[in-house]
Protein backbone atom coordinates (compact mmCIF):
# COMPACT_ATOMS: atom_id res chain seq x y z
CA UNK A 1 0.00 0.00 0.00
CA UNK A 2 1.37 3.43 -0.63
CA UNK A 3 1.29 6.69 1.87
CA UNK A 4 -1.65 8.87 1.99
CA UNK A 5 -1.48 12.17 2.59
CA UNK A 6 -4.53 13.17 4.75
CA UNK A 7 -4.40 17.29 5.37
CA UNK A 8 -6.82 17.71 7.88
CA UNK A 9 -8.18 21.19 8.35
CA UNK A 10 -10.43 23.13 10.67
CA UNK A 11 -13.38 25.52 9.34
CA UNK A 12 -12.81 28.97 9.83
CA UNK A 13 -14.04 31.29 12.56
CA UNK A 14 -17.81 31.74 13.28
CA UNK A 15 -19.14 34.07 15.93
CA UNK A 16 -20.32 31.18 17.98
CA UNK A 17 -16.16 30.22 18.27
CA UNK A 18 -15.98 33.90 19.27
CA UNK A 19 -17.98 34.03 21.92
CA UNK A 20 -17.62 30.12 23.10
CA UNK A 21 -20.90 28.50 22.36
CA UNK A 22 -21.07 25.08 20.89
CA UNK A 23 -22.35 25.33 17.38
CA UNK A 24 -22.42 20.89 16.38
CA UNK A 25 -24.87 20.56 13.69
CA UNK A 26 -25.61 24.71 13.75
CA UNK A 27 -25.22 25.71 10.47
CA UNK A 28 -23.65 28.44 10.93
CA UNK A 29 -21.88 30.90 8.40
CA UNK A 30 -18.14 32.57 8.84
CA UNK A 31 -17.86 35.75 10.57
CA UNK A 32 -15.30 38.61 8.91
CA UNK A 33 -12.52 36.64 10.64
CA UNK A 34 -13.50 33.02 9.25
CA UNK A 35 -13.62 34.21 5.93
CA UNK A 36 -10.11 36.24 5.89
CA UNK A 37 -8.43 32.87 7.57
CA UNK A 38 -10.27 30.89 4.86
CA UNK A 39 -8.76 32.77 1.82
CA UNK A 40 -5.25 33.07 3.75
CA UNK A 41 -5.59 29.09 4.49
CA UNK A 42 -5.78 28.79 0.99
CA UNK A 43 -2.96 30.62 -0.79
CA UNK A 44 -0.73 28.76 1.78
CA UNK A 45 -1.73 25.14 1.25
CA UNK A 46 -2.10 25.37 -2.35
CA UNK A 47 1.24 27.07 -2.36
CA UNK A 48 2.62 24.46 -0.43
CA UNK A 49 0.75 21.24 -1.26
CA UNK A 50 -0.29 21.67 -5.18
CA UNK A 51 -0.10 17.96 -4.80
CA UNK A 52 -4.05 18.27 -3.08
CA UNK A 53 -5.96 16.50 -5.36
CA UNK A 54 -9.36 16.46 -3.35
CA UNK A 55 -10.63 18.53 -1.47
CA UNK A 56 -13.72 17.50 1.05
CA UNK A 57 -15.29 19.33 3.32
CA UNK A 58 -18.47 18.19 5.81
CA UNK A 59 -21.75 19.89 4.39
CA UNK A 60 -22.67 22.35 7.10
CA UNK A 61 -21.98 26.10 5.19
CA UNK A 62 -19.07 27.02 7.79
CA UNK A 63 -16.71 24.11 6.17
CA UNK A 64 -18.10 24.94 2.94
CA UNK A 65 -17.02 28.50 2.81
CA UNK A 66 -13.62 27.86 4.42
CA UNK A 67 -13.20 24.59 1.70
CA UNK A 68 -14.62 26.62 -1.62
CA UNK A 69 -11.19 28.75 -1.40
CA UNK A 70 -8.86 26.02 -1.45
CA UNK A 71 -10.85 24.15 -3.81
CA UNK A 72 -10.69 26.57 -6.19
CA UNK A 73 -7.04 27.95 -6.12
CA UNK A 74 -6.17 24.38 -6.79
CA UNK A 75 -9.04 23.81 -9.73
CA UNK A 76 -10.65 21.36 -7.90
CA UNK A 77 -14.49 20.20 -7.48
CA UNK A 78 -15.54 20.90 -3.70
CA UNK A 79 -16.36 17.18 -2.34
CA UNK A 80 -19.34 17.22 0.22
CA UNK A 81 -18.77 14.58 2.67
CA UNK A 82 -21.63 14.27 5.49
CA UNK A 83 -19.62 12.09 8.12
CA UNK A 84 -17.01 15.02 8.46
CA UNK A 85 -19.68 17.04 10.03
CA UNK A 86 -19.52 18.30 13.49
CA UNK A 87 -19.95 16.84 16.96
CA UNK A 88 -23.61 17.24 17.32
CA UNK A 89 -25.08 17.80 20.74
CA UNK A 90 -28.83 18.11 20.52
CA UNK A 91 -30.98 20.19 22.91
CA UNK A 92 -27.37 21.56 24.46
CA UNK A 93 -26.92 23.41 20.82
CA UNK A 94 -25.79 26.57 21.33
CA UNK A 95 -24.77 26.44 24.67
CA UNK A 96 -21.82 28.79 26.21
CA UNK A 97 -19.49 26.34 26.80
CA UNK A 98 -19.32 27.69 30.51
CA UNK A 99 -22.91 26.12 30.88
CA UNK A 100 -22.18 23.08 29.39
CA UNK A 101 -19.61 22.71 32.26
CA UNK A 102 -21.03 24.30 35.15
CA UNK A 103 -24.74 23.29 34.50
CA UNK A 104 -25.25 20.28 32.45
CA UNK A 105 -21.42 18.70 33.62
CA UNK A 106 -21.34 17.73 30.03
CA UNK A 107 -17.84 17.12 29.63
CA UNK A 108 -17.26 15.20 33.01
CA UNK A 109 -20.61 13.00 31.49
CA UNK A 110 -19.10 12.37 28.28
CA UNK A 111 -15.86 11.47 30.25
CA UNK A 112 -17.61 8.75 32.35
CA UNK A 113 -19.19 7.33 29.46
CA UNK A 114 -18.02 8.03 25.39
CA UNK A 115 -21.61 6.23 25.12
CA UNK A 116 -23.62 9.22 26.45
CA UNK A 117 -25.69 11.43 24.16
CA UNK A 118 -27.84 14.71 25.02
CA UNK A 119 -31.12 14.31 23.77
CA UNK A 120 -31.37 14.69 20.38
CA UNK A 121 -27.27 14.36 20.12
CA UNK A 122 -24.15 11.93 19.16
CA UNK A 123 -22.16 10.20 21.73
CA UNK A 124 -18.74 10.53 21.23
CA UNK A 125 -18.30 6.81 20.19
CA UNK A 126 -20.77 7.90 17.28
CA UNK A 127 -18.68 10.62 16.38
CA UNK A 128 -15.62 8.29 16.56
CA UNK A 129 -17.21 5.33 14.44
CA UNK A 130 -18.38 8.15 11.10
CA UNK A 131 -15.29 10.28 11.25
CA UNK A 132 -12.87 7.02 11.25
CA UNK A 133 -14.83 5.22 8.90
CA UNK A 134 -15.18 8.26 6.71
CA UNK A 135 -11.29 9.13 6.69
CA UNK A 136 -10.06 5.30 6.07
CA UNK A 137 -12.83 5.12 3.04
CA UNK A 138 -11.52 8.71 1.67
CA UNK A 139 -7.77 7.46 2.63
CA UNK A 140 -8.64 4.07 0.57
CA UNK A 141 -10.45 5.26 -2.39
CA UNK A 142 -7.40 8.08 -2.95
CA UNK A 143 -4.55 5.68 -1.98
CA UNK A 144 -0.91 7.13 -2.98
CA UNK A 145 -2.75 10.70 -3.41
CA UNK A 146 -2.47 14.15 -1.10
CA UNK A 147 -6.09 15.13 -0.29
CA UNK A 148 -8.03 17.76 2.20
CA UNK A 149 -10.31 17.27 4.69
CA UNK A 150 -12.10 20.49 6.21
CA UNK A 151 -14.03 19.60 8.93
CA UNK A 152 -14.85 20.71 12.73
CA UNK A 153 -12.67 21.01 16.03
CA UNK A 154 -14.35 18.13 18.05
CA UNK A 155 -14.58 16.21 15.11
CA UNK A 156 -11.71 16.28 14.04
CA UNK A 157 -9.87 15.87 17.72
CA UNK A 158 -11.94 12.97 18.07
CA UNK A 159 -10.31 11.09 15.16
CA UNK A 160 -7.30 11.78 15.97
CA UNK A 161 -7.73 10.89 19.80
CA UNK A 162 -8.54 7.21 18.16
CA UNK A 163 -5.87 7.13 15.74
CA UNK A 164 -2.77 8.14 17.37
CA UNK A 165 -3.69 7.18 20.86
CA UNK A 166 -6.53 4.53 20.56
CA UNK A 167 -8.65 6.66 22.81
CA UNK A 168 -11.79 8.55 22.75
CA UNK A 169 -12.32 11.12 25.02
CA UNK A 170 -8.83 12.87 24.98
CA UNK A 171 -10.03 14.35 21.70
CA UNK A 172 -9.42 18.23 23.47
CA UNK A 173 -5.78 17.16 23.72
CA UNK A 174 -6.06 17.61 19.77
CA UNK A 175 -7.51 21.14 19.69
CA UNK A 176 -6.50 23.52 16.89
CA UNK A 177 -7.22 27.03 16.00
CA UNK A 178 -9.72 27.95 13.21
CA UNK A 179 -7.71 26.76 9.61
CA UNK A 180 -5.25 25.52 11.61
Amino acid sequence: MTTTSLFLIRLGEIDANANRHWHGSTDSALNVIGRSQAEQMAEHVAKHHPEISAVYCSPLQRTRHTAAPLAKRLQLELQPESDLREYSIGELEGSPVDTLIRKHNFFELIHESQDYAPAGGESVNHVRRRMVDAVIRLRDLHEGESIALVSHGAAIGIALSHLLEDKVYNFQKYHMGNTG
